[in-house]
């Protein structure tokens, strides 16, 4: 797994592996293969958001502590 990917671009190659696995065209060997890259980039995708959420959080406290001062 690419840690520098982007979330944006783990979630394009995400629906590319899911049409994939949709098409029916896969042996049983290639579906496992394919089901266990949606996992890595599925967990990759909640890493990343879980990264911005945590960023979200400290930014408004950071906020809400500049409204508690008084904007000192």
């Amino acid at each position: 797994m690419d840690n520098k990917m982007t979330l944006e671009q783990a979630n394009e190659k995400l629906e590319l592996v899911v049409k994939k696995m949709e098409s029916g065209e896969l042996s049983l060997e290639d579906s496992m293969k394919y089901y266990e890259e949606a996992f890595k980039l599925i967990s990759y995708c909640y890493e990343q958001l879980d990264d911005f959420k945590g960023q979200i959080i400290d930014i408004n406290k950071r906020i809400d502590e500049i409204k508690n001062n008084g904007g000192k």
